[in-house]
């Protein structure tokens, strides 16, 4: 059966990695597995100018996020489109490194960030699907 708007949540609050999948000018996927921060309506993803994803993204901006729980059997998709944050991003990226990073090293992640070419990718959900096995009979869609 699909998750509540509050198991979502609670969910999505916890250290999870997402799978952010997108498409590559050859038409074929590319995957990336990704730390995230969902505010309650948007997701926040980190990366750089650098990055073969950045340039993908620039030109179709349509993924998919695959948030798994392997081992409690919850599983969230989410299809949307990434928006590309270039300014006042560090606030938002602090958030996101207290929630993964060692409190004593977010202060030294950081400054290492800040040296680099990085944005943020704002994600709004347009298309949701999610299931929970561990309690239920099987997926929904």
């Amino acid at each position: 059966m699909a998750l509540l708007r509050e198991e979502i949540n609670r969910f999505l609050a916890e250290r999870r990695n997402a799978v952010l999948g997108k498409i590559c000018k050859d038409r074929s996927p590319q995957l990336n597995p990704m730390w995230l921060d969902w505010t309650g309506e948007v997701f926040y993803i980190s990366t750089t100018r650098t990055r073969v994803k950045y340039t993908h993204l620039k030109r179709v901006s349509r993924v998919t996020l695959c948030i798994d729980d392997a081992t409690g059997y919850k599983t969230l998709i989410v299809e949307g489109r990434a928006e590309i944050i270039a300014t006042d991003i560090w606030g938002l990226t602090r958030h996101s490194d207290e929630k993964y990073v060692d409190s004593a090293q977010v202060a030294t992640r950081m400054q290492c960030l800040r040296s680099e070419p990085c944005v943020r990718l704002m994600i709004r959900p347009e298309k949701w699907r999610s299931w929970e096995l561990a309690q239920r009979s099987g997926p929904t869609r």
